[in-house]
């Protein structure tokens, strides 16, 4: 059944970092042409058929599977290949939009492959339901679900033919080796060899998968583990605290430290209540 959702919003709800302008359903999408592009975010998920999505100087194919997305003002036309062109589609906008596309890799306008269509396509469904629902402050909880909605998306959207999430899973290994070892030196050849792979490689992976390098993970692990000591253990001295979690120095823990929480461990306990 072809379906078109546009939320009444309020001008609270367009102060949200995220939020609805429209969903919708089409059992057999139509020929759309753009010349002055659509004016918010899209996301449009293929069920079945096929089409061909022009953007720019760009023709892509797009199939049953795969999603495609439209940035704002960008001109562009669509039309089906092979029918029924059975499409879910949702449209957002907010201060967060263009940020959280670029965690997942989308900077343009094109098609996408994701790894678990269906997740997707479930995402969108609750939406719509959610859109039904008659719930009080309906934008804030439509809002909600599209964070939630692309926050998956960042996981399972193919780009250079690998999800961060397979990404993560092979980094696995690795990472339980941190988890274990956050104690003592750590160097990038011994977390390389976990997974037998080169420094090199590793190095891509984490980019890949965490948008950080190695040794900023294991930082982030040590401190993290220094903050469970300080509440366990309220009396351990700094020095205690950074040998226990790694740091050779205190005064390289107590900078590691700043520069990752925004404020020196001392001023950590005390703004937590320890003494």
């Amino acid at each position: 059944m072809d379906t078109m959702v546009f939320p009444t919003l309020t001008d609270a709800d367009t102060t949200l970092p995220l939020y609805l302008t429209s969903i919708g359903h089409w059992n057999n999408q139509e020929a759309i042409d753009r010349p002055g592009g659509y004016p918010h975010f899209q996301w449009l998920q293929v069920m079945n058929g096929s089409g061909i999505l022009h953007f720019g100087e760009h023709k892509m194919n797009v199939q049953s599977g795969q999603g495609f997305c439209l940035l704002p003002g960008d001109p562009h036309s669509y039309y089906a290949t092979e029918e029924p062109w059975e499409i879910f589609w949702l449209s957002f906008r907010g201060d967060l939009s263009e940020t959280m596309l670029r965690q997942a890799g989308i900077t343009q306008s094109g098609v996408y492959s994701t790894a678990d269509h269906d997740m997707i396509v479930t995402h969108m469904k609750n939406i719509y339901a959610m859109t039904q629902s008659g719930r009080s402050f309906l934008g804030l909880e439509c809002s909600k679900l599209v964070y939630m909605f692309l926050l998956d998306l960042m996981k399972v959207i193919l780009v250079s033919s690998q999800s961060a999430e397979h990404h993560i899973l092979k980094l696995k290994p690795v990472l339980k080796y941190i988890e274990d070892n956050y104690d003592k030196l750590i160097t990038i050849k011994d977390l390389a060899s976990c997974i037998d792979i080169t420094p090199q490689y590793l190095c891509l992976l984490f980019k890949k998968a965490m948008k950080m390098r190695p040794l900023e993970y294991v930082n982030r692990e040590r401190i993290n583990r220094s903050k469970e000591l300080m509440f366990h253990e309220s009396d351990i001295k700094m020095n205690e605290i950074a040998r226990r979690v790694g740091f050779d120095s205190p005064s390289y823990f107590s900078s590691v430290f700043k520069r990752l929480e925004g404020l020196s461990p001392e001023q950590f306990k005390k703004i937590h209540g320890m003494r």
